[in-house]
């Protein structure tokens, strides 16, 4: 068929025709055009065909230079463009994210089409024209690329073998992952001692033009493709991580290190006297988050929930908070961390570590005997952890397997116990959603390989954890409003319309109607209704798709899945900067500003609270979080596709997550990676896509495909870097039901308590 293709253009006949044209050309039907998509996105990524003048498909050779559009300042085009930065899909369609809530798009993301892309890639600012508000969104093209976010990337040097002639052919570099869809030569390559197969990280000269290869040169050799230790030093520089500390930085983390001192405890509250522990995992090197509970005669009872006083320690302005500040965040990754903080703080003095008197800024709340949060207040303090717990050391305790823990630890426990599965329920009834969806823990080799994974651990000391975290949270949100000062908060929109309908519509055709998908306490009945039924895995990961991305703002939108009018972070500022921001916030009550007077609020609200700076704030910490999240996901998939390599032709049980015309995609719940099973390779019967029923139907066997069902497959092919994992059936009329492994409920979590 590529042959076939490229003759149809080389013809004198052929006039430039769009994809959907072409197609009808070659009599390709509906089921098989995005196949036939496929193969011309192949030739247009070799570079054997470009998209010409309005999208139609010609050769390189017979491509005219498109002249420039220039709109008239004030004119209706130029009244229509957005600027914003441009994120690009592996299939070649993207959207640009806009500054602005104003605009044509009304603040809400652009679709750009694979022909309108004007070369920008992800990261790259650009101006786009919105040509069209269609039922899905807006769509537009790329008019301008204001700014390259990004000129330097991450790949793998290759070249081809030598011809007849003996001579070599000149070396490219293919991109990891989906960011570049193009080759780049690098007929440099020698010069920078890169050798076939090596990693390497480079930067673009040139990107295509229209019969013209794009051009790099190679700045950097991370080491042979698959040598222990340069997948991970290839995501850090995939994504920009910043993997050292500058020397000011690390100068003066030694030296906040030594504050602490009987001068910092004046003025603080002294809990050295209360029963406080700390629950971590086995392998954690720093504790920020400490707890207490103390019962009064009355029947209420105060969490004290007790966190690291980073901002004694971090001083504004300083070059170690300008670090921290620029990072944003702590990056997981699976065999490594990198610190927003140096280890003299995030592993030393700011870490709750047992039996040393530490500086903390704790949250007391205290709740009736319905669990219902009557008084909040918020102090500087100093505590002295009286035991480091693991999550299964305080799982044991509760089941009875003491180990010789001392009494009030213990009755502390079983406080903790019966506190936490009170404020479950109530926030249950307050529609808190929680999601069962999988969660595994990799076990990996000396040379950072995986060997194993298994089930997360789910016992309920985790979920102690994060209701009394979500609790502090939620008070310390509380008393800033009350405040009336401007903070960074966490807030989580409800579902848009377009998200809700398609949740609906999914819901009804899998035989469970929903009447409003928006409604909390519908889809947590829902979710109830379905857990342990062969469906839930698929209800429970449509939910979670339907729901909008939390992220820092400080507007007072309230946040979604938690059911709370107000809430922010604050128990991780070793690891999350917002935190710490939050804690600054809190330092200014303790130091008498904020109060109100008369309506009037007494003195100023400090350098962090014109709203414009806390939108920026809130924005880059949005951004680093999700490039945390994206690096992490993108090293724990290169991990898992070198594990699967040698698992070519095993097979395992999968769960439908996504259904398409030209396949399915297909989760392996024990190992949390998908893979594509081309519809090519379901030979059981003829299948059409029903877009009704979200599924694949067989047209002789009425056989339906759909998210949920469950399905034996087995690998056929690893592509780590094109991060592709290709799947087949086997015997699918034996199908054995998935119990995946569950991930502990609710859609907030602890990301600094990830276990390895």
């Amino acid at each position: 068929m590529r042959e076939k293709i490229l003759a149809h253009l080389r013809s004198h006949h052929y006039r430039p025709q769009r994809l959907r044209r072409l197609a009808r050309f070659f009599d390709v039907t509906e089921e098989d055009y995005a196949e036939f998509r496929t193969l011309v996105k192949s030739l247009i990524r070799d570079g054997e065909v470009v998209i010409g003048a309005h999208g139609k498909l010609v050769l390189p050779e017979r491509a005219a230079k498109p002249r420039p559009r220039r709109a008239r300042p004030g004119g209706a085009k130029a009244e229509r463009t957005v600027r914003g930065r441009f994120s690009l899909s592996a299939r070649g369609f993207g959207f640009v994210e806009p500054d602005s809530p104003e605009g044509p798009s009304r603040g809400e993301d652009v679709y750009i089409g694979p022909a309108d892309t004007a070369g920008a890639v992800t990261n790259d600012t650009v101006l786009a024209q919105v040509t069209r508000k269609t039922p899905r969104g807006y769509a537009g093209r790329v008019v301008e690329i204001l700014e390259r976010g990004q000129t330097r990337f991450v790949g793998t040097y290759l070249v081809d073998d030598p011809g007849p002639t003996g001579a070599s052919a000149p070396g490219v570099v293919r991109p990891d992952g989906g960011i570049l869809l193009q080759d780049f030569a690098v007929p440099d390559a020698s010069s920078a001692g890169a050798r076939p197969k090596d990693k390497v990280v480079f930067e673009v000269l040139r990107y295509a033009l229209p019969g013209e290869p794009g051009q790099a040169v190679i700045v950097e050799v991370l080491g042979r493709r698959g040598d222990p230790g340069v997948d991970t030093l290839a995501v850090i520089r995939q994504f920009g991580l910043p993997d050292e500390f500058s020397e000011a930085a690390l100068a003066e983390a030694h030296r906040a290190a030594e504050r602490i001192n009987e001068e910092s405890l004046q003025g603080r509250r002294d809990l050295t006297g209360e029963t406080v522990i700390t629950i971590d995992p086995e392998d954690a090197r720093d504790y920020d988050d400490a707890i207490s509970l103390a019962a009064a005669g009355d029947g209420t009872v105060t969490l004290g929930v007790h966190i690291a006083d980073v901002s004694h320690f971090v001083e504004e302005g300083s070059a170690l908070d300008e670090e921290a500040r620029e990072r944003g965040t702590s990056v997981y990754l699976p065999t490594t961390v990198i610190p927003m903080l140096p280890e003299a703080l995030s592993n030393g003095a700011c870490s709750l570590q047992e039996g040393r008197t530490r500086l903390v800024k704790s949250a007391f709340v205290t709740f009736d005997g319905d669990a219902e949060p009557v008084r909040a207040e918020c102090a500087n303090c100093f505590i002295r952890s009286a035991k480091r717990l693991t999550y299964r050391q305080a799982q044991d305790a509760l089941d009875g397997k003491t180990g010789g823990l001392d009494g009030a630890v213990v009755d502390l426990l079983r406080r903790m116990d019966d506190l936490a599965r009170r404020l479950l329920e109530r926030r249950r009834q307050m529609g808190y959603l929680e999601l069962d969806l999988p969660e595994v823990d990799l076990e990996f080799d000396d040379q950072g390989r995986v060997v194993a994974a298994h089930p997360e651990d789910s016992s309920f000391t985790h979920r102690i954890i994060e209701m009394f975290m979500v609790e502090a949270n939620e008070a310390v949100a509380r008393e800033l409003e009350k405040r009336g000062l401007a903070f960074i908060r966490r807030i989580h929109p409800p579902p848009d319309a377009e998200a809700a309908d398609e949740l609906k519509a999914f819901a009804r055709s899998v035989g469970h109607p929903l009447h409003d998908p928006t409604d909390r306490m519908e889809l947590q009945r829902l979710l109830n209704r379905v857990r342990g039924r062969p469906e839930s895995y698929g209800i429970h990961l449509a939910v979670l798709r339907s729901l909008q991305r939390a992220e820092y703002s400080p507007r007072a939108e309230g946040h979604y899945a938690l059911g709370s009018e107000a809430y922010c972070h604050f128990t991780s500022p070793i690891r999350r900067y917002p935190d710490l921001a939050v804690h600054r916030a809190l330092e200014r009550i303790f130091r008498g500003e904020g109060k109100k007077r008369g309506g009037r609020q007494k003195g100023r609200t400090g350098p962090a609270a014109p709203a414009e700076d806390l939108d920026a704030l809130a924005r880059h910490c949005s951004t680093t979080e999700r490039r945390a999240e994206a690096a992490e996901h993108e090293l724990t998939k290169i991990k898992l596709l070198e594990f699967l390599q040698a698992k070519i032709g095993e097979t395992f049980h999968g769960v439908i997550t996504g259904v398409q015309a030209f396949g399915l995609f297909v989760e392996i719940p024990e190992l949390l990676i998908d893979g594509l099973v081309h519809i090519s390779s379901l030979g059981d019967d003829q299948y059409a896509f029903d877009r009704r029923r979200w599924a694949l139907v067989g047209r002789r066997k009425s056989c339906v495909l759909r998210v949920g069902s469950t399905l034996e497959v087995r690998i056929v092919r690893v592509d780590i870097p094109r991060r592709q994992l290709d799947l087949e059936p086997v015997e699918q009329e034996k199908r054995p039901a998935v119990s995946p492994p569950k991930r502990k409920p609710g859609k907030e979590r602890r990301p600094d308590r990830r276990r390895r």
